[in-house]
């Protein structure tokens, strides 16, 4: 059985050492003896290792950066304030993680390269980007990270000029948000991606053009439910590559 560590950021807030023991420990009664680890060195070092990464996105984000992603195998406990990404797999109990880690059952997942930089679940520009750029920046609780900078911004927000190229689209003018999934959800539970799958070859590429006033409220409402394709202001395809230039 390959070794596995349990990797966590002890920098985001939510973990203290007895968190963390009672999650080895729930391991260790399912089979498992892990090894808690919480630098990016650590991370570095691993190699043939199944990493169970205790957080959400921005954890998960932090591992796959760090960690040779060919060598190691991932999963996820998803106690983190942004869980998006683990919305897609059902199994987040530790006696179902366990055994899916004894069992090394692999479920291979798709991941969208922005530069040098490997991202599993969402990248974007424009609104979209500002507000979880001032969420991941946010001390309230977790329910508001998103929610108070989408409302203080909505109506203020500048858009842009981009020029959008790639094989399946193209566009070049005013855009509001850009975003490129890998899952259905992102920026706190918001289906942006209804159509996303994560294992599927693509990435689903979300353009909102300018929008009038009274259409961002509505927009906001639609996206809770996947239903805001139906708006004109969207533009909605599925990519394999995407060049964004910001004008």
């Amino acid at each position: 059985m390959q070794p596995v560590y349990l990797f966590y950021n002890p920098r985001a807030g939510r973990y203290s050492q007895k968190a963390i023991g009672k999650i080895l420990t729930a391991l260790e009664n399912e089979g498992i003896c892990a090894k808690s680890i919480a630098e990016i060195e650590e991370l570095k070092q691993l190699k043939d290792a199944h990493i169970l990464v205790a957080g959400g996105d921005g954890t998960l984000h932090f591992a796959i950066n760090h960690a040779d992603i060919q060598s190691n195998s991932f999963s996820i406990l998803p106690v983190g304030s942004g869980n998006d990404f683990a919305s897609a797999f059902p199994n987040h109990h530790i006696e179902k993680l366990a055994k899916h880690i004894l069992s090394k059952q692999i479920t291979p997942v798709d991941l969208l390269q922005v530069n040098n930089i490997f991202v599993h679940n969402a990248a974007g520009a424009g609104f979209e980007a500002l507000v979880a750029g001032k969420a991941s920046q946010s001390k309230v609780p977790a329910a508001l990270k998103y929610m108070l900078p989408l409302a203080r911004h909505l109506f203020t927000y500048n858009p842009g000029n981009m020029k959008i190229t790639s094989p399946d689209f193209q566009y070049n003018s005013a855009v509001f948000t850009i975003s490129l999934g890998n899952g259905k959800r992102a920026g706190g539970g918001f289906k942006l991606y209804p159509k996303a799958s994560f294992n599927d070859g693509k990435m689903d590429l979300l353009l909102i053009k300018p929008p009038p006033f009274w259409q961002k409220l509505l927009y906001v409402w639609l996206v809770n439910f996947g239903k805001h394709l139906q708006l004109q202001a969207d533009e909605y395809a599925q990519v394999s590559e995407v060049s964004i230039e910001m004008r």
